[in-house]
């Protein structure tokens, strides 16, 4: 198995590699804010931060138990199989054996076994959730099923807001259930798509119902159950160069998936192509050249005296702006 690779947490470390030792993981020599960051008890899973334990459901002992009961009352809810869900969903990362893939807010790692078999025997798992207790009981669970798949399994608690590893580390990110419950959404967002390398894939998803079905009694019925099913796609929170973005609802169109692939470049538009007609400029001058008002006959009269030249208005504006400009020089 590989040895996992974590970076430090603090921002004023610049991302500086974790140093693995028989205790945590440390801080380098040259780290001005050394840290030192415990493993969990008879594991080699560091935590760099967990929730409080009365905090929610998810941070208590049982987590796991509650975690699986509200799965199996999940998918018996909206007649789905989870299988076919979660192979749908990691389908649209197009990750392939010997992949490198992160699942933020894993939880008890219900998704993993099924990346497992996506990679084919051959990658990186890295889970993190921020929940200690649930984390760490998946763990348990997963390692002792697939040990010897010849998948490279890591596990931290940690914060999805502030994610352990540098930039585009990752080939994929991934989460389902748990982003309308982040403090800072937009954060979470960021993250994943901070440390996914150019090209590669994310994808978050929650509980929000479809538009379209906002007005039904059942949708009033499950936002009344859970006010989450109120949510809606947090789509202005995309970083944006985000390329290749696509939004669906899965699970009777009650909870939103949006993929999306990462890129550093920018938009890829050309605000100066000239315009053809009566009216001329680009998207550029129309919209930083907008002139003060003037008198409606004089303009047009201006407009007039363009079509009898057989020019476009903003280029005989231009003409007259530069006569008059070259006079003055």
């Amino acid at each position: 198995m590989k040895n996992p690779k974590y970076t430090c947490p603090r921002e004023s470390c610049n991302r500086s590699e974790l140093i693995q030792t028989e205790n945590g993981l440390q801080c380098p020599e040259s780290c001005i804010n050394r840290i030192s960051i415990p493993f969990a008890e008879s594991t080699n899973t560091p935590i760099f931060t967990s929730q409080d334990e009365n905090l929610n459901e998810y941070s208590k002992v049982n987590a796991a138990e509650i975690h699986d009961n509200s799965l199996k009352w999940l998918f018996s809810t909206f007649k789905s199989s989870e299988a076919d869900l979660r192979n749908n969903l990691i389908a649209r990362l197009r990750i392939k054996p010997g992949s490198r893939v992160l699942i933020t807010g894993a939880g008890a790692g219900n998704d993993i076994p099924f990346f497992i078999a996506a990679l084919k025997g051959e990658g990186e798992i890295y889970a993190q959730d921020i929940a200690k207790e649930m984390l760490l009981w998946g763990e348990n669970r997963i390692r002792g099923i697939y040990s010897k798949t010849g998948i490279s399994l890591f596990f931290s608690v940690s914060d999805a807001m502030n994610l352990p590893f540098e930039n585009g580390f990752f080939d994929a990110a991934y989460h389902f259930g748990g982003i309308n419950l982040f403090s800072n959404q937009k954060r979470g967002i960021a993250e994943m798509y901070r440390v996914v390398r150019d090209g590669g894939r994310v994808l978050f998803g929650d509980e929000g119902i479809a538009p379209w079905l906002r007005s039904t009694e059942e949708s009033k019925i499950l936002i009344n159950n859970t006010h989450l099913y109120g949510y809606e796609p947090p789509l202005d929170m995309l970083p944006i160069t985000a390329r290749d973005v696509e939004l669906t609802w899965e699970l009777s169109n009650c909870f939103y998936v949006v993929s999306l692939t990462v890129s550093s470049l920018p938009l890829t538009i050309n605000i100066d192509v000239p315009h053809v007609g009566r009216r001329g400029g680009s998207m550029r001058t129309r919209y930083y050249g907008e002139l003060e008002g003037i008198d409606p006959c004089l303009r047009n009269a201006v407009y007039e005296r363009a079509e009898a030249l057989g020019i476009s208005r903003v280029e005989f504006i231009e003409s007259v702006f530069r006569s008059v400009v070259k006079l003055e020089e």
